[in-house]
């Protein structure tokens, strides 16, 4: 269970679609951590289903998850099904309110810090073109983009936040900003509000 690699995936599933004359179904476990990527080889292969679980819950380390399979066969293989997938995340909170089980935070498509941008690189890049470290909208599969005020934060974040707020600051008042933002983000071990950005913007003078 779980011990095949989407190379040995695909050159198994290819020998059963070209030997029979009946659609094969795609069953992967995520035991090394590949079982989305086994499913999607399976369907390279010409397996005409996969199983699947929201959340990718399921015994030991569980199955494919069902918003992996699916957006990865829509964004890298054209392939769109008739499924909502604007409502992954509210169904993504109902199983996991169900099952009493949280989906990591860096889970791909419904992690909570999977649309999330805290780093200076990061978010600059994403204001830039949201495309650089988003490979589809936050929106489409019931998202939000959250950029993170805090100790990993550069300026343009800070003059952009500022910036919708009203406030305009220079590349220098920006930077004095910063650093009062990572202070104090360090000794909360948090981020902060947009409220508390521009309150300190008004202590430096802005």
């Amino acid at each position: 269970m779980g011990r095949l690699d989407p190379f040995s995936s695909y050159e198994q599933v290819l020998r059963l679609t070209s030997a029979l004359t009946i659609p094969v179904e795609m069953h992967t476990h995520n035991d090394l951590g590949m079982a989305t990527a086994n499913a999607l080889a399976g369907v390279k292969a010409g397996a005409r289903s996969v199983n699947t679980t929201v959340n990718g819950l399921g015994e030991r380390a569980g199955n494919a998850a069902l918003e992996e399979v699916v957006m990865a066969l829509q964004e890298l293989y054209g392939i769109k099904l008739n499924i909502k997938v604007a409502k992954f995340w509210e169904l993504s909170q109902l199983v996991t309110q169900a099952a009493n089980y949280h989906p990591y935070l860096c889970k791909a498509v419904v992690g909570e810090n999977t649309f999330s941008h805290e780093s200076g690189i990061h978010t600059h890049g994403i204001l830039a073109n949201a495309l650089t470290y988003e490979p589809f909208p936050p929106e489409s599969v019931g998202r939000t983009r959250q950029l993170v005020i805090g100790k990993h934060s550069g300026t343009h974040l800070i003059i952009h936040l500022l910036r919708q707020e009203g406030v305009c600051v220079s590349a220098e008042q920006a930077q004095e900003i910063l650093a009062i933002v990572r202070r104090r983000a360090t000794q909360s071990k948090g981020g902060l509000s947009l409220t508390e950005l521009v309150n300190i913007s008004q202590t430096v003078g802005v």
